[in-house]
């Protein structure tokens, strides 16, 4: 018997090696739902508030079908994930999608879900401000005078730091156009939390 325990016992150290923690920053957001993050076995709540951190839109906002539209999201600190969609204002379905080549250095569309923009392992050095190119629904059905776009936002600023807010736009107003002195980063280039990388979504 002790000749069977033995190798039983070793294999029982391997697969418990092989049992790792949820990476709190991995390649992806780990859902595809909005504050859906859980960071190993005891998973942190959210924080409340939005933490400081913002959603902006560029032009030519959700007033334009098919319109490729910087989406910036932005805060005083850095974060090390996120996620962010578009849905109409009752949440029955996904709005939009996002340009995958445009998207800048640390960002991409999540493999799982393509409605939503997502981090990837190049993220994890923090960054302050992330230049998404959304690409507005191309039906003008999708968006119709006054009706309202919601983006979900999850963003996480470290293992146990992170908040979930929403964000609305209504079509047709001033708002709604955007903000034209925001402009898309530059393919594979983003600000960093150092001050490396370059990237757009300055200017006013």
């Amino acid at each position: 018997m002790r000749g069977v325990a033995m190798p039983i016992a070793i294999l029982a150290i391997v697969a418990l090696g092989l049992i790792a923690p949820v990476d709190a920053y991995s390649s992806v957001a780990g859902s595809c739902e909005h504050a859906g993050v859980v960071h190993g076995i005891d998973a942190a709540p959210p924080q409340k508030g939005d933490g400081g951190y913002k959603l902006r839109i560029g032009h030519p906002g959700v007033n334009v079908p098919g319109a490729t539209v910087p989406v910036v999201l932005t805060g005083a600190e850095p974060h090390k994930g996120f996620l962010v969609y578009a849905v109409d204002d009752d949440e029955t379905k996904p709005l939009g999608g996002w340009d995958n080549a445009a998207m800048p250095d640390g960002c991409q569309a999540h493999p799982q879900c393509s409605h939503a923009a997502t981090h990837d392992a190049f993220h994890n050095t923090g960054i302050v401000t992330d230049v998404l190119p959304w690409i507005a629904p191309a039906e003008a059905s999708d968006l119709r005078k006054d009706s309202v776009i919601k983006f979900k936002v999850t963003v996480v600023r470290d293992y146990e730091t992170w908040f979930a807010f929403e964000q609305t736009f209504v079509v047709g107003t001033e708002e709604g156009a955007g903000e034209k002195g925001l402009r898309l980063a530059d393919p594979g280039r983003a600000p960093r939390a150092n001050g490396g990388g370059g990237g757009g979504g300055g200017g006013e």
